[in-house]
């Protein structure tokens, strides 16, 4: 629950009306934009967010595939979130679109669909049966939302205050004139390349069962990462990011776990998989800043069953 609005912020949105100019000098310098960005989100009451994610992977069979042979894993991403930073409530719907697709094969389809409540410190998650659950969290909510954990707007506008960034004119974003700038990418932006990679290689080969290996050097060789972000030339804050990581790699399989001690046996000589094209595209839109904000429990999710996080981890165990 701790990091409830960074998992679940995540939507497809279509920008209508985006119109373009050419870069200039800005009315105000990038050392201004970023302190009037971070001084604006301080003390932020509420806001709205639209967020998309989609993961595009191509698989390869081994060494010998060829181009018909190749398998393609999308994932789509969306929510639609609303937060009240005063009274420490959020809600948000979201829904995951998963496909396969092999050539002279059906795409295999499937979309798993949640609406989420996040109330002091009680989550109430309402599935795409129907059936809603309330997590109790045993800190107060004070703890739970923390200081500006549940700010993401802040926290975007302290990434743009330590970044390096490029002029690249301005753009209205839903009717709102904004600076545009990219994001200049460093060592930060490395490990998060080789993390996502590292998790995707861990997904394909069913880790903990057996033990991944990512190449770094084709990683470094193949990966690039970009970043834009859109300043409001009126309130400060920022109306849109957005970022773009995309890389090659060949995985090998070093180890897997022996069922009879339960831990991590080597390979004397790692298994060589087939190479994985990674494309992974999110887009965030901020909106909504300070307006007065309602959020309303449904009567029906006042009767879910509590679990408390020690009965989730049991329930996991079991």
């Amino acid at each position: 629950m701790k990091r409830l609005l960074l998992v679940l912020v995540l939507i497809v949105v279509a920008f209508s009306g985006c119109t373009e100019k050419s870069p200039s000098v800005a009315d105000k310098s990038v050392a201004e934009l970023k302190t009037l960005s971070v001084a604006a989100a301080e003390n932020l009451t509420s806001y709205s967010i639209k967020s998309s994610m989609t993961q595009t992977l191509k698989l390869d069979s081994g060494n010998n595939a060829t181009e018909g042979k190749s398998t393609t894993i999308t994932e789509n991403a969306e929510t639609v979130a609303v937060v009240n930073l005063s009274s420490l409530e959020a809600h948000a719907t979201g829904s995951t679109q998963n496909q396969m697709e092999m050539t002279g094969q059906p795409a295999n389809t499937s979309t798993t669909k949640a609406d989420v409540y996040q109330i002091g410190n009680s989550t109430y998650v309402n599935d795409e049966s129907g059936n809603w659950t309330h997590l109790a969290d045993p800190r107060s909510k004070e703890e739970v939302w923390g200081p500006d954990k549940n700010n993401q707007v802040k926290a975007i506008a302290a990434t743009f205050n330590l970044s390096t960034t490029e002029d690249l004119g301005s753009e209205a974003i839903s009717g709102e004139d904004a600076y545009k700038l990219k994001i200049v990418t460093g060592s930060g932006d490395q490990i998060n390349l080789q993390n996502a990679a590292f998790a995707i290689a861990a997904k394909v080969t069913q880790y903990p069962m057996y033990l991944p290996s990512v190449n770094r050097t084709e990683l470094n060789e193949t990966g690039k990462i970009e970043k834009t972000i859109w300043i409001s030339k009126k309130s400060y804050l920022p109306v849109k990011y957005q970022s773009t990581m995309s890389f090659t790699m060949t995985p090998e399989i070093i180890g897997a776990l022996d069922p009879n001690t339960s831990q991590m046996k080597m390979f004397n000589q790692s298994l060589r998989l087939g190479e994985i094209s990674v494309s992974i595209m999110t887009d965030d839109q901020y909106s909504d800043f300070d307006k007065p904000t309602d959020i309303a429990l449904p009567e029906q999710a006042l009767s879910a069953p509590v679990i408390t996080p020690t009965q989730v981890q049991m329930q996991a165990n079991a």
